[in-house]
């Protein structure tokens, strides 16, 4: 690493003015290991990844992401595809998912401290993509987790302040609210194994994992996912899910390994997911990294050998 930037989102987040602090206090910490380092503030939502494309075509080697699992996302964008630059965090955002699922601290010093220790691997990118014809089709990389049904609503209405304020316990509580209350429309879902098996499914919730911890009281929402693995750990949720999600989440929650009746982890390459003939009004939509996206149809899949990211060894 010879040349770094970090790019930050300067209007998100609790306590945004402290952010520029954080930082510049990361950006001072690679300065210090003799890494050349500049700060640069994102133009605005889906902006970020733009500007890191730019930053490595002018010969930035390492491209930090500064802020949550959103800021991560729209940096991730434009990492894709990259070969001479590796994606670094700095984690300044509520949940943290990925930077808990790598190891690294929350202090912007010590997050940088960490990742000079650890080494660029390639490795695959979730992918998401709108299948709806009338509309220009849309992609986006993801790195976390992609999911179709209640969820994206759940982290599209989850208030800012409530997130700042109770973090990962915010996420738990309101989905268990939302699963209890929310009427849940299902869709039709194609899974594609590794040997090119498929089956449909009517569910009316799947999420397609790629990390093994979120961090905080989630550590193993998806047993099998890793970040190294080049398909996609899949939750699959048959039937309704009233009663099915509150009982997966309770029970990843307290680390029980016990069956839920309806749920079904399972491994592939390819998930589609349509509405069921004659319901093609109903509103279902999907989410990456917890970025509320589009309506169905939706087609999630994955993207050998995509990116670099500093990771341990």
């Amino acid at each position: 690493m010879q040349k770094a930037l970090l790019i930050y989102n300067p209007f998100s987040g609790f306590r945004r003015h402290k952010r520029i602090h954080q930082v510049e206090a990361a950006a001072e910490e690679l300065r210090r290991s003799g890494i050349e380092a500049k700060i640069l503030p994102s133009r605005g939502p889906s902006k970020a990844g733009a500007q890191a494309k730019e930053a490595i075509q002018a010969g930035y080697d390492a491209i930090f992401a500064c802020g949550g699992d959103g800021t991560i996302h729209d940096v991730l964008q434009g990492m894709v595809g990259e070969p001479d630059a590796t994606l670094g965090i700095v984690p300044l955002g509520t949940a943290n998912a990925l930077a808990a699922d790598l190891k690294i601290p929350r202090d912007p010093i010590l997050a940088i401290r960490r990742q000079l220790q650890y080494r660029p691997k390639t490795i695959a990118a979730g992918l998401i993509e709108s299948c709806h014809s009338r509309h220009p089709k849309h992609h986006r990389y993801f790195t976390v987790m992609a999911g179709v049904g209640p969820d994206a609503l759940l982290v599209y209405s989850l208030s800012a302040d409530a997130k700042a304020r109770w973090g990962v316990a915010a996420y738990v509580a309101n989905s268990l609210w939302e699963y209890i209350t929310y009427r849940h429309e299902p869709y039709e879902m194609k899974v594609t194994d590794a040997a090119g098996r498929q089956q449909n499914i009517t569910t009316a919730q799947v999420m397609a994992v790629r990390i093994q911890d979120f961090g905080g009281p989630l550590k193993r929402f998806a047993r099998g996912a890793d970040l190294s693995r080049n398909d996609l750990r899949v939750v699959i949720f048959r039937g309704g899910v009233r009663l099915s999600y509150p009982a997966y989440l309770l029970a990843a929650l307290f680390g029980l390994q016990v069956r839920i009746p309806g749920v079904e982890l399972t491994d592939a390459r390819e998930i589609v997911c349509s509405a069921l003939p004659g319901r093609e009004d109903r509103r279902v939509y999907c989410e990456a990294d917890g970025e509320c996206l589009w309506r169905l149809p939706v087609r999630i899949s994955i993207r050998p050998n995509a990116f670099n990211l500093l990771m341990p060894e």
